[in-house]
């Protein structure tokens, strides 16, 4: 293959990967259904339209979906590391599941065959009399809910309602609770009047969903509330650490003068910290009763470590040991 395609392919995945990392995270809810108006209803069916559903959205790149309906068998796995039956190098540990940003769920409210015969029309009133045609017209209705997982804010609502005449499918299995498959790969469903009806309604929901402007997640806004208090907090640390005077400790010449601040006062190499020489006024007996400060120039921090720093001046004083530093 040719370099530049191959480079340009893996721009293009890595790109992909970007932006995909970007999308907020979504998980589909197993459908309900309202028992009073079908019948035969199911959970199966509902975790089957979920299913459903979920593939659909994880197709319009407008978020990370995640999975709901295999928790357990990811649960099993993690739990198969932890009991010591896959290598510890390679297990996968407990605590890195993907967290949600939103929600859909959704209620079914139609959802069914309704089959109408049709007469022919009799030649005689004979046996032939009694000929007709059975058509089916299938119902669906999915009303559904985006919520805001942190907040429990509904962030859009809508339905879709949609009507398909053609083969009938078995929801519940003549009322013995079994019934077919509610799934894309049940080519039975997949081509009776219902199936083509659920799908219509899908791609409604989908383009409907396609279309919101998703506003930024109570998931997220949380997180940066919480690492704004964090910086805000570090940075009131650092100030406070950075306007805590110091002292001179050490003077070996004017390129090497040793001050009591460094790094963990938020200083490093090529900061300016005023000096200021310390002025002592004393009573009779030579004991200092009171001392005031002058600022006399700026030393260059030529070298920060933790707790200490070494200096320049370029100044005419002589430095003192003992002189005082602050940040200016």
């Amino acid at each position: 293959m040719n370099k530049l395609i191959y480079s340009l392919l893996i721009l293009i995945s890595l790109s992909a990967a970007r932006v995909w990392a970007d999308l907020p995270a979504c998980f589909v809810a197993p459908f309900s259904g309202d028992t009073g108006a079908i019948e035969f209803w199911q959970p199966a069916m509902g975790s089957g339209l979920g299913e459903m559903l979920t593939t659909e959205l994880g197709k319009i790149n407008k978020f990370q979906m995640l999975e709901v309906n295999q928790l357990g068998d990811l649960k099993n796995e993690i739990n198969m590391g932890e009991d010591g039956w896959v290598d510890q190098a390679q297990k996968v540990d407990k605590g890195g599941f993907a967290a949600a940003d939103f929600m859909f769920t959704a209620k079914v409210t139609k959802f069914g065959n309704k089959q109408q015969k049709i007469g022919l029309g009799g030649f005689g009133g004979g046996a032939l009399g009694a000929l007709g045609i059975k058509t089916t017209t299938a119902d669906v209705r999915i009303d559904w809910r985006l919520v805001d997982v942190a907040t429990r804010k509904i962030i859009k609502t809508g339905s879709a309602e949609e009507t398909q005449k053609g083969m009938g499918f078995s929801i519940g299995g003549g009322g013995g609770g079994g019934g077919g498959a509610i799934a894309f790969d049940n080519s039975e469903f997949m081509d009776s009047a219902l199936g083509k009806a659920t799908v219509k309604a899908l791609t409604t929901i989908v383009s409907d969903v396609q279309s919101i402007p998703l506003p930024e997640s109570g998931r997220v806004k949380q997180k940066s509330a919480i690492a704004a208090k964090s910086s805000a907090a570090s940075e009131a640390i650092s100030q406070a650490a950075h306007s805590v005077p110091g002292k001179v400790l050490a003077v070996a010449s004017k390129d090497a003068i040793i001050i009591s601040l460094g790094s963990r006062n938020g200083f490093k190499d090529g900061d300016k910290v005023n000096l200021y020489q310390t002025i002592d006024t004393k009573d009779e007996k030579g004991n200092v009763v009171f001392s005031d400060e002058k600022l006399v120039g700026e030393l260059t921090i030529s070298a920060a470590q933790e707790e200490k720093s070494r200096c320049s001046y370029a100044g005419d004083l002589t430095v003192l040991q003992g002189w005082t530093v602050k940040a200016k």
